[in-house]
């Protein structure tokens, strides 16, 4: 599959999905009545999305609290925690993940996900030329969660064993994505941010402080996320995004690419999505080794957190630098989807689909 520009996957809820979640917390309406408001809504947005010449799209993850764990809830063996926590000199309700028992998928169980997915198929397969993408969390998710944000040691099931969990991790991934290909996807992107928190000089304290080293953490993302992809199909098209963080339109982590990139270029995902929008994210230098490599590095040039629009010259500007660089196999991408939680970024819909149609603009030097 050629890749020449796409979004990231999340759009801003619109008010009618904002009141439903709220009646349906509220008790006001069944979850029977909550899935009519999100289908009608996916329906309109998915019909906006091909009206805005998208080649790719998304249910804008309109069915999801969080872009992360209401996917990583479809494996058997993992629970949340709800918690509050200051985030830019505010109180927040959070969800952290923890490994409760064996990590499996259920290929016989009801999965909210496949049937979102299915309903996503069903539009897209109205319009000639477009094409669905499923936007999932990556397995680093869970051995952040429970190991470095909650401090855990250990696991219930696995005791110490971390291995063991790496293994059965991976192969809840590899059952999961045969469980979307059985079901007609041929378009997965996974998005993991993990990779971003071992960047950022403020949370290696935290992890130094649990008794962890840096490139043990990497080891462990390196070697799950790659054994998740064992034995895909073919014709399956994977590719990976990652950020600095996105909670309502705020980064959560600072520093550069240059310890990680290397290691994740070396995933045989086959796009690279990643956050370049602005000066905090350095240089692309550190992705020079997927020239070499047949993937695609889609650099995420527009913000979906600032809402002032980008011109379209300098756009170019920084496209033909990456491209220097990273070589021929590059396209062009948002930094991130619009609403990583379901409040949304500091963003209003006229600007999000003013981002887009720069996006799409942006064809005249991206062929």
């Amino acid at each position: 599959m050629k890749l020449t520009y796409d979004i990231v996957g999340s759009f801003l809820r619109p008010e009618a999905i904002k009141n439903a979640r709220k009646d349906f917390k509220e008790g006001k309406i069944t979850r029977e009545e909550l899935t009519k408001v999100e289908d009608k809504e996916i329906a309109a947005l998915v019909e906006k999305e091909v009206a805005h010449k998208l080649p790719y799209v998304t249910d804008g993850e309109f069915r999801r609290r969080w872009w992360h764990l209401d996917w990583l809830k479809e494996f058997d063996g993992f629970e949340t925690k709800h918690l509050t926590k200051e985030i830019n000199g505010t109180i927040n309700e959070i969800e952290l993940g923890v490994v409760t028992g064996k990590v499996f998928y259920d290929k016989n169980k009801k999965h909210p996900e496949v049937e979102a997915w299915d309903y996503l198929h069903s539009l897209a397969q109205k319009y000639e030329g477009v094409t669905a993408k499923k936007c999932i969390s990556g397995p680093n998710m869970i051995f952040i969660d429970h190991f470095l944000q909650l401090g855990n040691k250990e696991t219930p099931y696995y005791g110490t064993n971390v291995e063991a969990l790496i293994d059965d991790v991976a192969k809840a991934y590899q059952d999961a994505i045969a469980d979307f290909y059985d079901h007609g996807c041929r378009y997965i992107q996974i998005d993991d941010t993990s990779w971003t928190y071992l960047i950022d000089e403020t949370f290696l304290k935290k992890v130094d402080a649990l008794g962890y080293k840096k490139e043990e953490i990497l080891d462990w993302f390196k070697r799950v996320s790659t054994k998740a992809l064992d034995n895909k199909p073919e014709d399956m098209f994977i590719a990976t995004h990652f950020c600095k963080g996105n909670f309502k339109g705020n980064p959560l982590f600072h520093g550069f690419y240059d310890s990680v990139a290397p290691v994740i270029a070396e995933i045989p995902y086959q796009a690279f999505f990643v956050e370049y929008d602005d000066a905090r994210s350095g240089s692309f230098e550190p992705w020079k080794a997927l020239k070499d490599k047949d993937a695609i590095f889609v650099a995420g040039l527009i913000s979906t957190k600032n809402p002032e629009l980008e011109d379209h010259d300098e756009i170019k500007k920084r496209y033909e630098e990456a491209k220097a660089i990273v070589g021929d196999q590059i396209a062009l991408s948002p930094q991130c989807g619009f609403a990583s939680v379901e409040e949304g970024n500091c963003i209003d819909e006229e600007r999000q689909w003013k981002k887009i149609d720069l996006l799409v603009s942006c064809a005249d030097f991206l062929e």
